[in-house]
């Protein structure tokens, strides 16, 4: 009728239960008074010096204690109103990030792009500092995790094979000392760039919580779009996203025109750029193994080239929501009224030691 409901009603049968049985013993207990005084002496005598025995005073102390019991018991059961819907973030999604670690993600089109360190500007900052896999680390750590601040993200990185860097955890803090300390560009084992490899290593740490079917599985893959895996491989891959349920983001990194790779020395000068068989090594954004995949899983791809930014509204999809009705409880005003009625039952005492002293004076 007023849309309220008990979460715990088992309360109320035992707050029932705790009624009935002290009712009895008070009706056992008040007849055993009755006859004790009888048996004492002169009821005339005895009322001069304690008091009364009366039966109707007796029932309404009763009641009254019993209404104690109920508004006890009825603040125990959890009453709540229903309120209006409202948008809660939800805790029960998991988010692997996949991202390759191969020596192309050493090129640096988005030094431009990147945040100041140290005080310097990005372009003053000595050694290796802007490149395609800086971005992704910024992109996780800027975007990402603020998005899934409830829910569980791991880390896998892959070059010729994939390599756990962090697993499914709800310490975004760790995350982030092992994006800022822990994943150079080559730090997964072998060469290349199997992405399917990475995908098949993502799959194992949601496969651990297989007893937890409801779990909302995403992986988030950031490539610049070269694929040097077999197919087989690829197909294990893409048969496991389906078999586990997994939703595929695909986000393509580094800029259209071709870039050569810096390298660095220990104190941060840069010696000149990798070669190989005398001439410059060149590497450019591919999208055609992307847009492959991700026709392949019905899965989702976004472009970040140099410049953009991974939009925040996009990144929030990945903790979701879930719409849940607002409540609002009342157990205090049941519990408020049996400690009011409770310290007025007490006072009660205080007022007959009162009257008996006048009398006794």
């Amino acid at each position: 009728m007023f849309g309220i409901t008990l979460l715990e009603p088992a309360a109320l049968v035992v707050g029932l239960a705790v009624i009935i049985l002290s009712g009895t013993a008070w009706w056992v207990g008040f007849h055993w008074r009755k006859r004790s005084r009888s048996a004492y002496g002169e009821a005339r005598l005895i009322d001069r010096f304690s008091d009364r025995l009366n039966a109707r005073g007796e029932t309404l102390l009763f009641c009254g204690y019993a209404l104690v019991a109920a508004m006890i018991s009825l603040a125990a059961s959890s009453p709540v109103v229903d309120g209006s819907a409202v948008r809660v973030r939800a805790g029960s999604t998991e988010v692997v990030v996949v991202t390759d670690v191969s020596l192309s993600m050493a090129s640096e089109e988005y030094r431009q792009f990147m945040p100041d360190r140290g005080g310097l500007s990005a372009q003053e900052v000595a050694g290796a500092y802007g490149s395609r896999l800086d971005f992704v680390k910024l992109a996780i750590d800027s975007r990402i995790l603020p998005a899934l601040a409830s829910n569980r993200l791991g880390i896998v990185t892959y070059s010729g094979l994939g390599f756990t860097q962090a697993e499914l955890t709800h310490d975004h803090t760790s995350l982030r000392w092992i994006l800022r300390r822990w994943m150079p560009v080559g730090g997964a084992p072998g060469n290349g760039s199997d992405f399917g490899s990475g995908l098949m290593e993502a799959v194992r740490l949601f496969s651990v919580e297989e007893t937890q079917p409801e779990r909302n599985r995403v992986i988030v893959l950031f490539s610049d779009g070269g694929y040097t895996g077999t197919a087989q491989g690829l197909s294990e891959a893409l048969a496991a996203l389906a078999r586990h349920n997994v939703r595929l983001i695909i986000v393509g990194v580094g800029g259209e025109q071709p870039s050569t790779i810096p390298v660095y020395a220990p104190s941060g000068e840069m010696r000149g750029s990798l070669m190989r068989n005398g001439q410059p090594v060149l590497t450019h954004f591919d999208a055609r193994p992307l847009l492959s995949l991700r026709d392949a899983t019905g899965g989702e791809y976004v472009r970040l080239a140099p410049g953009d930014e991974l939009n925040i509204a996009w990144a929030s999809i990945l903790a979701g929501e879930r719409v849940e009705i607002g409540q609002r409880h009342l157990y205090m005003f049941p519990l408020a009224a049996a400690l009011f009625l409770l310290a007025l039952l007490q006072m009660r005492g205080v007022f007959r030691r009162s009257t008996h002293a006048k009398e006794a004076g």
